[in-house]
């Protein structure tokens, strides 16, 4: 394990900045003692002890940005979770809205933090349940986004265990689910969600919506980004849309964007500017506001005016090019310029630029993270030092976009103890609320632990039925084996029996006759190729054409013609090729004869017969199909010369009544 005297530590904060400057991994929203929990578990797994020792493993494993999510990130979830809830939305707040709709107007819901994708389709189910056969026919889309990549795959397919679905009954399961150990959702379901990554802190929200869920998303998330995400939330949905949220998560009871529907489970409807100023109306009697625009206009800056010179901090108001908008009385006491004139002037070029150098940078940091910034500074006002706590906060639009920022400051010379009381009250509320969302987190891991637990077992059974088929599928195989094995050893005696039946053919032909493959190699030479050039076949087989100890003209051409044959596969002969001693005469003819498979050569057959040897008529079996003769030229002149004498037929080598004839026709023919 790493030690703290090896490695100097770092403080979680500065741990966070770094994955969210650094590698783009931004935690900083979420609540210190989850992160802390996490992290340090983490961090356990690796005996990592450091936060820095950890930072350094995660810039050197890219591995380690999807470990640390699904630890932070607990992926707790099934189908029809809390069932109590679910049949809430439905009576109170889905089937009323839906009531209300023209059945063609399109359906727009968003599933915010969707997981591994359970309660996307609970919902898919409710509304196929609420519409029944017609229910594609009607405009619904499910948006299901989350920041886990993997979890988003298996949403994608759509797949799950068995035991996932236990809490449905079965005709649901039969309904709207597939297959045996392992089932998928129906095609109507999965045609309803359209599932994506985004983040419900950085990224814009999916806006016109009429139902949102995020269930058990806030409860890791700190109380300032609640609020901003409440905003986001608030932004998304249509006129009287539906937030459905987790039942640990309390937080929109303080809220005036949404109004309770079922404030056991969560269920609330969104309030809009109508509903904001009825409300106002019948509880405290608003003032009739002037029809005219230029009146309200009037009126209205009468009211920011005299709200600005009201309040005790300075406010200054800058606009999207750091332009000061207005101010107050305040701000220009506290930093010293009371009487001057800020208005219209950019932020570092007025006297606050003076009295605090850094203010331009803060104000650069805050827009380029269009985030809220604090920050202390001690000017020297009237040679006095007053400590001054800065604020600049972000004015954004509601489609998110920055308008401008907020100045804040305040004078925490003489209220530092007064703050720190406030603070440690506020914290005191805080930590109770966060207290209750802890043990829902606790909840929540305990419940992951024991599904992982149950993974695992059904994994290592799943493991020992796939070695069991395996060891069937390896015994199959050993049978197939010894079959190929008995097949091959009959093919092989079959192949020898043909091998032996075609040597025996060459070797009892009567004339010379020798096999040379494609590399010019001796394959087969018989008895009268031996007799022929007193060469044994012992001595020649294996032999290259080229070194054959022959007369030299007889050997290069018979390389030549076997180069022929090899490359264009086709027979060819020499004609009287002379050769003095042979038993034909001083000359005979050659012909040389592919064999060849699949259009490949494999060896050339070359045979050797007298002048008078009439090739045309006769035809033998070669080694891979028919070895035709070609009618030698010499016959035809010997014909010609002698009338309607023929030539003979084979030339039976070895008989001495063949080879009186042959002599004959030798000299005949000289």
């Amino acid at each position: 394990m790493t030690s703290p005297e090896t490695v100097a530590d770092i403080s979680l904060q500065q741990l966070l900045e770094a994955l969210a400057e650094e590698h783009e991994f931004d935690l900083r929203g979420y609540k210190t003692s989850t992160l802390t929990r996490r992290l340090r578990k983490r961090m356990g797994q690796l005996n990592i002890d450091t936060y820095e020792a950890y930072l350094q493993r995660f810039k050197q494993d890219r591995s380690e940005r999807s470990l640390l999510l699904n630890t932070v990130l607990i992926n707790v979830t099934e189908f029809f979770r809390d069932n109590s809830a679910w049949e809430a939305l439905g009576r109170d707040a889905l089937h009323p809205m839906l009531k209300a709709r023209d059945p063609r107007q399109p359906l727009r819901a968003w599933v915010a933090g969707c997981s591994s994708g359970e309660e996307v389709y609970t919902l898919a189910i409710m509304l196929a349940e609420y519409y029944g056969d017609r229910a594609p026919e009607y405009p619904i889309k499910i948006y299901a986004t989350d920041i886990d990549d993997e979890a988003l795959d298996v949403a994608r397919r759509g797949e799950y265990a068995l035991s996932s679905v236990r809490g449905l009954t079965p005709e649901l399961r039969e309904k709207y689910f597939r297959g045996d150990s392992t089932i998928r959702v129906s095609r109507e379901l999965r045609r309803m969600a359209i599932f994506g990554r985004s983040d419900l802190i950085h990224d814009a929200p999916i806006s016109h919506v009429d139902l949102i869920l995020c269930r058990n998303v806030l409860i890791y998330l700190d109380a300032g980004m609640q609020r901003k995400i409440f905003q986001r939330l608030h932004y998304a949905l249509e006129e009287n849309g539906i937030l459905f949220l987790g039942k640990a998560e309390s937080k929109l009871s303080e809220s005036a964007l949404f109004e309770s529907v079922n404030p056991r489970w969560r269920i609330f409807r969104k309030v809009t500017t109508q509903d904001t100023k009825s409300m106002k109306t019948r509880t405290h009697g608003s003032p009739e506001i002037p029809a005219e625009p230029e009146n309200e206009l009037a009126l209205l800056r009468l009211y920011h005016r005299s709200l600005l010179d009201t309040l005790d901090p300075g406010v200054v108001v800058l606009n999207e090019d750091d332009v000061i908008v207005t101010d107050n009385d305040s701000a220009l006491k506290l930093w010293g310029l009371s009487g001057s004139k800020l208005s219209g002037k950019a932020i570092q070029d007025t006297a606050l630029t003076t009295r605090c150098p850094d203010l331009p940078k803060h104000v650069e940091a805050s827009k380029k993270q269009n985030s809220t910034v604090h920050f202390d500074c001690t000017p020297q006002i009237d040679g006095k030092t007053r400590n001054l706590r800065v604020t600049i906060r972000p004015i954004l639009e509601e489609s998110g976009v920055r308008a401008g920022s907020i100045l804040y400051t305040e004078d925490v010379s003489h209220k530092e103890e007064l703050q720190s009381t406030v603070e440690q009250l506020e914290s005191t509320g805080e930590e109770l609320q966060s207290a209750n969302e802890e043990l829902e987190t606790t909840n929540e891991e305990l419940q992951s632990t024991n599904e992982e637990l149950e993974t695992t077992n059904e994994e290592l059974q799943s493991t020992n039925e796939e070695l069991e088929t395996t060891n069937e599928e390896l015994q199959s195989l050993n049978e197939e084996l010894e079959n190929m094995n008995e097949e091959l050893e009959h093919r092989t005696r079959e192949l020898d029996s043909l091998n032996s039946r075609y040597a025996a053919t060459l070797e009892q032909m009567p004339w010379p006759v020798t096999l040379v493959d494609n590399s010019e190699r001796i394959l087969f030479w018989n008895s009268a190729a031996q007799e022929l050039f007193g060469l044994a076949g012992t001595s020649v087989i294996g032999l290259n054409l080229a070194r054959l100890p022959i007369e030299n003209g007889l050997r290069k051409s018979l390389v030549k013609k076997h180069a022929s044959v090899v490359e264009k596969l086709k027979p060819v002969s020499i004609r009287g090729q002379a050769f003095k001693g042979s038993r034909f005469g001083d000359a005979f003819d050659i012909h040389f004869m592919p064999v060849s498979r699949a259009g490949t050569p494999q060896s050339v057959l070359i045979m050797f017969g007298p002048l008078r040897f009439e090739h045309e008529k006769t035809k033998r079996s070669g080694t891979n199909g028919n070895v035709r003769s070609i009618s030698s030229g010499s016959n035809a002149k010997a014909k010609s010369k002698n009338g309607t004498r023929k030539s003979s037929g084979l030339l039976k080598m070895g008989a001495s009544k063949g080879k009186s004839k042959g002599s004959a026709a030798s000299k005949r023919k000289r």
